[in-house]
């Protein structure tokens, strides 16, 4: 009986490793959305609002300059060249981030064994219940491309994950790739 109890326990540690591998390894759920029409064949150059969204009144954030540089890298890839005046697109960002808490219930473990005499119990029974809460930090970076002339947002991206203490200790790969992964679905 420890044999089995102890093949069910390594079992169960088994899933829970390949569950929390598989976490890590997922990246940022992507979601973008275009104007009925928006070709960006029709564009040649882009530049950012004055202020962008991400910006703290006329102070140029850190996560802003992040955000221009990897959007700046992504849309000059696209063959679009960054200008300052009279760009024919405008992007605006916009960050945000929520706290969350959720409940499940840990897998139960029971245990039991034997009959006694006339088909009352008899023997042993083990047990385990618990419920765990977990509060994660949940972060979005969404990308607004406008058609200034139209004054019309042409299209929008935005990359939705899980903020950790080590996403807030590298932030710039971490914009990198979700800048990356929001542009890969640009039309």
């Amino acid at each position: 009986m420890r044999y089995q109890f102890g093949r069910i326990v390594s079992a169960a540690a088994t899933v829970c490793a390949l569950i929390a591998l598989s976490a890590c390894a997922s990246g940022p759920t992507i979601i973008t959305n275009a104007a009925p029409g928006f070709d960006v064949a029709n564009f040649q150059t882009f530049g950012f609002m004055r202020p962008l969204s991400t910006d703290q009144g006329n102070v140029r954030t850190l996560i802003s300059a992040h955000l221009i540089e990897s959007t700046t890298r992504e849309l000059e890839t696209l063959g679009l060249r960054r200008v300052d005046d009279n760009p024919d697109l405008l992007v605006n960002f916009v960050v945000s981030t929520r706290e969350t808490l959720q409940t499940r219930p840990s897998s139960s473990v029971s245990m039991h064994h034997g009959r006694g005499r006339y088909g009352t119990w008899g023997g042993y029974s083990w047990g385990m219940s618990t419920t765990e809460v977990v509060q994660r930090t949940e972060g979005t970076i969404g990308v607004d491309i406008i058609d200034p002339s139209a004054m019309s947002l042409v299209w929008e991206g935005a990359a939705r994950g899980r903020v950790t203490d080590e996403v807030r200790r590298n932030v710039q790969p971490v914009v990198d790739r979700a800048i990356a992964e929001i542009f890969a679905q640009f039309p």
